[in-house]
């Protein structure tokens, strides 16, 4: 069993491969995303005990990600 989900979003994610590599023999399961929009869509299907977010993405930002993604946890309650 994982010791945690996390979402890794970045549109340059190829570069982070030893990084997801390195969590993943820690028994992390990282599932990972190119861009804001995907990133939203992931977290509509299931639950992450923690998100990386690049803020210099093209299209959504991370920042604009965090922002859309904590409007619907809220509506969610």
């Amino acid at each position: 069993m994982a010791q945690g989900t996390l979402l890794w979003v970045d549109d340059e994610i190829e570069l982070l491969r030893p990084h997801i590599i390195f969590l993943e023999k820690k028994d992390y399961e990282v599932v990972t995303a190119t861009n804001g929009q995907d990133a939203i869509d992931l977290c509509q299907e299931r639950n992450f005990d923690l998100i990386f977010l690049d803020e210099n993405m093209p299209g959504l930002t991370g920042l604009a990600t965090s922002a859309q993604e904590g409007h619907r946890d809220k509506s969610d309650e």
